[in-house]
């Protein structure tokens, strides 16, 4: 079998053994149909702007930097909103007057068979009024939506009057616009829209991101953000990659190109990660050829409840525990968990004379870097852990 076969055979044993029918990270929402863009794209500011035209909001502004998920969140709006209540129109890019907006929009259609011919020998182009656009839109018997994307792109800085005077004269009409910047638009408009409609995005937080990767995942079949562990996630979320999810997708694809390839040193990635990295402990777990034992631990009695119910899940996990992935699992408080890892590290002088027979310290702790951030990581004495490894 040739290099490259093998990657890609590689790549679909990796996808079986999560689960996955495809790579949730490759898709670009913005070349596929309804039924995959609404099966991949995860809501956020998708629901707000549906949102707002369920209530009847006049008008709607999402702005934003490039890849903050502008256009998708118009497309959720476009696809969900009901049809037997709403006529919807999407202008890929702002039309530049009128005679532009009513033609792309087609609510000006010819009447009868001379207003067809009239349309097929070129009068198409002749100049469409204000007037005429106003009642082509208040015939409708529904409400009207247009959706604007790229809005900032206008070349005819006078049709932004024109659709504040459009939704001033017509009471069915809806407008939801999408731009880089309020800059451009002129105050008058700006205030019929209002700052309570107004959407500014510049990026994500971890826990939106997280959301968002986790509907990516459970998208193909796989469920929450299994395989990538708290760890690798602070370490791909980035102030820089927390501006857009392409960022985040990227980093995770290269992640699970390097696990399919076999490039991971996961010896490495335990210590990088300092947390509970699934690929990290499957390989650990295999390697774990002796048993945990408290035979040889006679002193094992003398420890409190809290210390044996940590140095038993640091004794599980090789690569070791931050202090708050210890309170996540055990479920005790911070301060009760902060003082009994002070006290199994044997920094407290009563302790070690209360518990003579008690070979302190138990634990040791190691500052690493994970996600960027300094943390300190808690792991079992290597002449501790070989205690409970002798049968």
């Amino acid at each position: 079998m040739s290099e490259n076969a093998s990657i890609f055979n590689a790549k679909d044993k990796l996808l079986e053994s999560l689960g996955w029918r495809e790579n949730p990270f490759i898709k670009d929402l913005r070349i596929y149909d309804k039924d995959s863009f609404m099966k991949y794209y995860c809501p956020l500011d998708g629901e707000k702007l549906l949102s707002k035209l369920a209530f009847d909001t006049k008008a709607v502004m999402f702005i934003g930097p490039k890849g903050v998920g502008k256009t998708s969140a118009m497309y959720y709006a476009f696809y969900s909103i009901p049809r037997d209540e709403f006529d919807v129109i999407m202008f890929k890019h702002p039309p530049s007057s009128l005679t532009e907006l009513a033609h792309e929009s087609g609510i000006l259609k010819p009447k009868g068979i001379m207003g067809a011919l009239s349309g097929l020998l070129g009068k198409k182009n002749e100049s469409v009024t204000r007037t005429a656009v106003i009642d082509a839109l208040r015939e409708n018997a529904k409400k009207t939506v247009f959706f604007l994307d790229e809005a900032h792109l206008e070349v005819n800085p006078e049709m932004y009057m024109e659709f504040k005077y459009l939704l001033d004269d017509v009471p069915n009409l809806r407008l939801v616009v999408c731009a880089l910047s309020r800059e451009k638009f002129p105050d008058s408009l700006m205030h019929l829209v209002g700052e309570n409609n107004i959407f500014d995005r510049k990026g994500f937080s971890r826990d939106e991101m997280i959301e968002i990767i986790k509907h990516r995942i459970e998208a193909v079949g796989g469920k929450g953000t299994h395989p990538f562990s708290r760890g690798a996630l602070e370490e791909v979320l980035t102030e820089q990659n927390l501006l857009t999810p392409r960022y985040v997708f990227d980093e995770l694809n290269a992640r699970l190109a390097k696990m399919a390839a076999g490039k991971i040193d996961l010896k490495q990635e335990a210590s990088r990660l300092g947390a509970n990295d699934p690929i990290v402990e499957a390989v650990l777990s295999d390697n774990a050829s002796k048993p945990i034992t408290k035979t040889h631990a006679k002193w094992w009695v003398l420890l409190s409840p809290s210390q044996q119910q940590i140095m038993e899940m640091l004794l599980s996990e090789k690569a070791g525990l931050t202090l708050s992935e210890i309170c996540e699992k055990s479920g005790l408080a911070q301060n009760t968990a902060f003082n009994a890892l002070y006290q199994l590290r044997g920094d407290d002088k009563k302790e070690r004379e209360r518990k003579k027979d008690v070979p302190f310290p138990l634990v040791n702790v190691d500052g690493r870097l994970v996600g960027g951030r300094k943390k300190n990581v808690y792991f079992v004495a290597k002449k501790v852990r070989n205690i409970f490894t002798l049968d």
